[in-house]
């Protein structure tokens, strides 16, 4: 990753300063090494690159800068340091990790009930359909308000999740508290490193009554594993 801009007269120091602070942080985290470098023709003009060893590692660093509060702070400090906004380059061996990742952390963010952090991962115009209910939710403050409006004793535990490029599926196990257990059979369409849409099939365990032509080739399923 990549970062560029320009500091004001005389806030050379204290970039340097910011970035020296930065770099301690991450690494504490993560396998990451950053340079920073000034423009010879420019010296008030820098880049910051960061060089992660692995794909994953930069992922988990992209999602949680957009969700983790102090790491939202660090942002924000650097964006008060320059002359307008940085210039961010993003270079990915694909983008299959980072969408998986970003399903991962909304189901984490739903079970904590941390809405304003579901935000920052979900497009403002995201549309989700929930076909055995014959619903369609329509932009993100429909969405959050469905999720925060759920009854807060159920648990939600992710099985699986595979992505192909912006296109992703996921199994996920909910239980409620009344008893009640589903598997949810999700697609997800990720762009611009946002969820745009979701179409989610909720199947509840042992509802439906199997046909009496297939009993004898079936046993019941263990729901509580």
């Amino acid at each position: 990753m990549m970062v560029e801009g320009r500091v004001p007269l005389g806030g050379q120091e204290a970039l340097e300063r910011f970035y020296a602070e930065v770099e301690r942080y991450f690494h504490d985290l993560k396998s990451m090494v950053m340079r920073l470098q000034w423009d010879s023709d420019d010296p008030h003009r820098f880049r910051a690159l960061f060089e992660y060893e692995t794909e994953r590692d930069f992922e988990t660093d992209d999602i949680r800068s957009r969700v983790d509060p102090a790491t939202m702070a660090l942002r924000s400090r650097l964006e008060s340091l320059l002359e307008g906004l940085p210039e961010v380059s993003i270079w990915r061996e694909s983008s299959r990790q980072f969408s998986a990742d970003l399903v991962r952390a909304y189901w984490g963010l739903v079970d904590a009930r941390e809405w304003e952090a579901l935000r920052a991962i979900i497009a403002d115009d995201i549309v989700m359909e929930w076909p055995a209910f014959n619903e369609r939710i329509i932009g993100a403050d429909n969405v959050i308000a469905a999720n925060a409006a759920a009854p807060e004793h159920w648990v939600a535990k992710v099985n699986w999740v595979v992505a192909s490029g912006d296109h992703v599926a996921s199994s996920v196990e909910v239980l409620l508290g009344t008893g009640m257990k589903y598997v949810l059979g999700t697609y997800w369409t990720v762009r611009h490193q946002r969820i745009l849409r979701a179409t989610e099939h909720w199947c509840p365990y042992g509802v439906s009554e199997a046909p009496a032509w297939r009993r004898k080739f079936a046993e019941p399923m263990d729901v509580s594993r």
